[in-house]
């Protein structure tokens, strides 16, 4: 394998072969540096007979602590929104999988139950047949009054799906005023 390799190296042209032994050159002494400084660094085997000499501590001034920003929607007020959206999700996977009627959807605004009654769900006989459950379900204020929820959803099918709805407080209470599938 070394004649081979001899070979190759005699073969390059020579500036090339300069280049390489100058580069070998610089890495070997980089290396060189690297481990002596790494070992005056680390104090070798040897240790200093004499305490060493600190500078005196300087103290960082405090920084003046800001008020927090308040969350848009309260934890009590997203609490309750989160009830709000697992139950609509029962009543509302009800009536998507054909195993509900629209007016059975649970804490949805007039306008949104109105849509569900126009659309009705259309579904399939196997999609009769699945039983969809939620995975997971995330909750975030993101304005006063106003929450946006997500859900995975499993339903025996290919894949999880992810719904999207948003809750609206009306007249001191949550509603789910628009639903989709993202």
């Amino acid at each position: 394998m070394a004649a081979w390799l001899i070979a190759a190296i005699e073969r390059l042209a020579p500036w090339v072969r300069r280049a390489g032994v100058a580069a070998t050159a610089a890495l070997v002494l980089g290396g060189a540096i690297a481990s002596l400084t790494l070992e005056a660094s680390t104090g070798g085997t040897a240790r200093r007979a004499t305490p060493a000499v600190h500078a005196p501590s300087r103290r960082v001034p405090a920084r003046s602590l800001q008020p927090r920003a308040r969350p848009p929607v309260s934890r009590a007020d997203l609490r309750l929104a989160s009830r709000l959206a697992r139950r609509f999700l029962v009543s509302y996977l009800r009536f998507a999988y054909g195993r509900g009627s629209a007016g059975s959807v649970k804490g949805v605004t007039p306008g949104l139950r109105s849509q569900l009654i126009a659309q009705r769900a259309q579904a399939t006989s196997a999609e009769r047949g699945r039983h969809p459950r939620v995975v997971s379900l995330a909750t975030v204020g993101t304005t006063p009054g106003f929450v946006v929820a997500t859900a995975m959803i499993e339903d025996g099918g290919i894949a999880a799906y992810r719904l999207r709805f948003a809750l609206r407080k009306e007249g001191g209470r949550w509603l789910v005023s628009d639903v989709q599938e993202a």
